[in-house]
């Protein structure tokens, strides 16, 4: 099914989908799941565990007659429902359950599966010293994220089924257990111990999560919450270099996003040899130990900052507001990813923001260019991770960018707000964040998802100026380079947006230039806008602000770029100056980008 912009005989991008490829749909529900309770006993050194998973599930409707669940490669030894033994069939991938008693709509059922997991392949991770490795430490722990949970326990493993959830583990002292919600229990037994975490507030099971480790525990507080930072003893003052900013940056994003942080604690574990850079866990992030900054690092270091702040952000985005289906999950992703160029802009000004933001959009671009093209939204593919990709990060924080650019300030955050008050504890797809700018705004901004979101590609500008000094008239025109003359299906690769073009003027008794801005429609191939202005300006902004996901080509004379490079107030265009320059070359090029290397005020630059 593939589409035809991803066709590589009608451009030059490779397919996103891959051989076996295949639209994805979330099953069908035999009723909501209630609440999971997982009863387990770790054997670490042996690394296999043994114990319980009770599902509480409400039938939807009346006389269904078995269950199907997710379990890969579990050992299955007993399933009840409601204490009566049931007949089952298990195939390593699914346990189908042939129940005994017809189900009744709206009857709760208890499902006990008793199970127990030998050196799981995925799912959870036992971690300890090794041959060549002897000092790592001995920790074990989750992660679910994409539909690795059916690994180390039966479920219904996908983000449309929120449920509460319930992790009793018995471990060996004086190693720590730390899970979603809330420890409600401790009990000792010998040389084990009993964690009993639980977790009121419902959430899907790729969010469920165990940590265990002897873990040096590091306290703050938020408000009356406990902050809690968990990272290998030795290691609890770059702790707080990396993770010491958490208070404050939930005061931030509560602010933000209009909700106060939902659950009851939050804490952040940094375990070994994890595989992602972290993740997002219901109350309990877990990060890779490489993020964590000693002395040396932290003096130039913001990318573990960012990485703290994007997770926490998910607590809201992804946490608290669910997708419903893996094909929606830019909304989270990118709005986690655009929380690190909003927290950047709070702490560091807005031009390292606006870099921050043109390197999101950097990194998109090269791989839209370099590997392949698709929507933000798809649902065919071979597997949901292969979605994880530059599109659903960095190019879905461009689009909140753009969001907020179209909106106002005010407008967006009122949006936002919205959105994340009428679907807290809810799933999502992407009609919800349309629906809520609308209610929130009254703006209809289909136009900007249907080419950004639905479809794959932005726009490629080449835009010219030249000044016509009896007429007073300048002269921009703009092309679209992305749709090739003569080609087959090109204005389906056009863009449909207003662009703001700004005419700068240096004004002799001030450092700050004066603009005049005019908003064009940019929708053919190539278009020539004519503008009467009381004189030659001195340099010429397309697109000011830079808010849109675009690559820029700029043809314009030697002069302007210059003046544009020494006086435009935003970092990016004085950026596009610089390329254009470079691209022209010659000695007064040369001159020009030698001053910006020296005395730009912004290192970017």
């Amino acid at each position: 099914m593939s589409q035809s912009y991803f066709d590589t005989e009608k451009n030059s991008h490779k397919s996103f989908e891959l051989p076996g490829a295949r639209p994805h749909y979330n099953p069908d529900r035999p009723g909501q799941v209630k609440h999971i309770f997982l009863d387990l006993a770790l054997d670490i050194p042996n690394r296999s565990f043994q114990g319980t998973c009770t599902i509480t599930l409400e039938p939807i409707r009346n006389d269904i007659d078995h269950l199907l669940l997710d379990a890969v490669n579990l050992n299955i030894t007993s399933v009840e429902v409601d204490g009566t033994p049931q007949p089952f069939n298990y195939d390593s991938q699914q346990l189908q359950i042939q129940l005994r008693t017809l189900t009744e709509a709206g009857k709760e059922i208890k499902i006990a599966i008793a199970y127990g997991v030998e050196q799981p392949q995925r799912g959870l991770y036992f971690v300890g010293p090794q041959q060549h490795y002897p000092d790592k430490p001995t920790q074990v722990w989750t992660q679910g994220e994409d539909e690795d949970s059916r690994f180390w326990f039966p479920c219904f493993d996908y983000p449309g089924q929120l449920s509460t959830s319930e992790i009793r583990v018995k471990i060996p002292k004086p190693l720590l257990a730390i899970s979603n919600g809330e420890l409600i229990s401790t009990t000792e037994e010998g040389n084990n111990k009993t964690y009993h975490w639980l977790q009121q507030q419902v959430h899907p099971t790729y969010l469920m999560t165990l940590a265990v480790g002897d873990f040096a525990e590091i306290q703050n507080q938020w408000q009356d919450k406990p902050v809690t930072y968990y990272v290998e003893k030795g290691r609890e003052a770059d702790a707080h270099r990396t993770m010491g900013k958490t208070p404050q940056m939930m005061e931030f994003l509560s602010e933000k996003f209009g909700y106060p942080y939902p659950y009851p604690k939050y804490a952040q574990v940094c375990v070994d040899d994890f595989i992602f850079g972290g993740m997002e866990n219901t109350s309990t992030t877990l990060l890779t130990d490489r993020c964590l900054l000693d002395e040396r690092a932290s003096i130039d270091n913001q990318s573990a900052e960012t990485l703290v702040v994007h997770e926490l952000a998910h607590q809201w985005f992804g946490d608290l507001v669910v997708i419903k289906h893996w094909s929606h999950a830019w909304i989270k992703e990118g709005m986690a990813s655009y929380s690190e160029v909003f927290w950047t802009e709070q702490e560091y000004g807005t031009d390292d923001a606006a870099y921050y933001l043109l390197n999101e959009a950097r990194s998109y671009l090269s791989e839209d260019r370099s590997r392949y093209r698709r929507p933000l939204v798809t649902h065919v593919y071979r597997e949901a991770m292969e979605l994880y990709d530059r599109h659903l990060y960095e190019k879905g924080a461009c689009v909140y960018h753009m969001i907020r650019a179209e909106l106002g300030d005010e407008l967006f955050w009122r949006a936002i707000h919205t959105f994340v008050q009428d679907n807290a504890h809810k799933t999502v797809e992407t009609i919800d964040l349309l629906r809520a700018i609308e209610k929130a705004t009254g703006r209809n901004l289909l136009f900007l998802f249907d080419q950004y979101v639905f479809r794959g590609g932005h726009p490629d500008y080449k835009v010219a100026y030249g000044w016509d000094a009896d007429s007073q008239l300048a002269k921009v025109t703009v092309s679209q380079t992305q749709a090739k003359a003569g080609k087959k299906n090109s204005e389906g690769e056009l863009f449909d947006l207003k662009i703001p073009i700004a005419f700068g003027y240096i004004q002799e008794d001030s450092n700050s230039p004066e603009f005049k801005t005019l908003s064009v429609r940019v929708h053919e191939q190539e278009q020539s806008f004519y503008f009467p202005l009381e004189k030659k300006p001195n340099f010429i902004s397309f697109d000011t602000g830079n808010n849109y996901l675009k690559t820029l080509s700029l043809e314009y004379p030697t002069p302007e770029l210059k003046a544009q490079l020494k006086h435009d107030p935003d970092p990016i265009s004085r950026i596009y100056a610089a390329q254009a320059l470079a691209k022209k070359g010659g000695l007064e090029a040369v001159n020009a980008l030698a001053e910006a290397l020296s005395s730009d005020p912004f290192w970017g630059v």
